[in-house]
């Protein structure tokens, strides 16, 4: 199957995944709307929390929000009012990443095979970028560098009034 169609199928199973979690889990209500290719060679956003993954194929799914939408999840999936960019708020956004590729790798493996995922990784900052290296060079002390100047595939959502995206970069491992 081509890169695109299995791109597709993940979007497919990115959103189920966010919604179930957001349903279940995190209850708050979720708006979401069609994927798309983000072609920007900076996706610029506060918090950013990935999880990698390797097998037939390696990528990145990411979570890509504001700090006060990183605050209300925590805030939620701790049961108390969070004021403040704490690591509390880190852990959360890291284990919302970590649900979401969770359930993809589920959904995903009976079709491409054993994949692995990485630990989740949390940045967060103001004004944040995440950059192609290929295209720009990394000048800003709060840009990170990623491995394929491809485009992502976006899922972008809303939820408590607030966008945030959860987005995909794939590619074929070697064989």
């Amino acid at each position: 199957m081509a890169i695109e169609g299995i791109m597709e199928n993940v979007a497919s199973d990115i959103t189920s995944a966010t919604k179930t979690l957001f349903e279940t889990m995190i209850m708050l209500d979720l708006k979401y709307d069609n994927s798309f290719f983000e072609d920007d060679t900076q996706i610029k956003t506060d918090v950013i929390g990935m999880v990698s993954f390797t097998g037939k194929y390696h990528g990145v799914i990411a979570l890509f929000c504001s700090k006060k939408f990183a605050l209300k999840v925590a805030s939620t999936m701790l049961m108390t009012e969070l004021n403040e960019f704490t690591n509390d708020v880190k852990d959360a956004v890291g284990e919302v990443s970590n649900m979401i590729a969770g359930n993809v790798k589920t959904k995903l493996t009976a079709q491409y095979g054993e994949m692995n995922l990485s630990i989740p990784i949390v940045i967060a900052g103001e004004g944040l970028s995440i950059t192609a290296v290929n295209n720009h060079p990394v000048v800003a002390e709060t840009t990170l560098s990623c491995f394929s100047k491809d485009p992502w595939l976006m899922t972008p959502f809303i939820s408590s009034g607030e966008k945030f995206d959860v987005g995909l970069l794939l590619k074929e491992s070697s064989k």
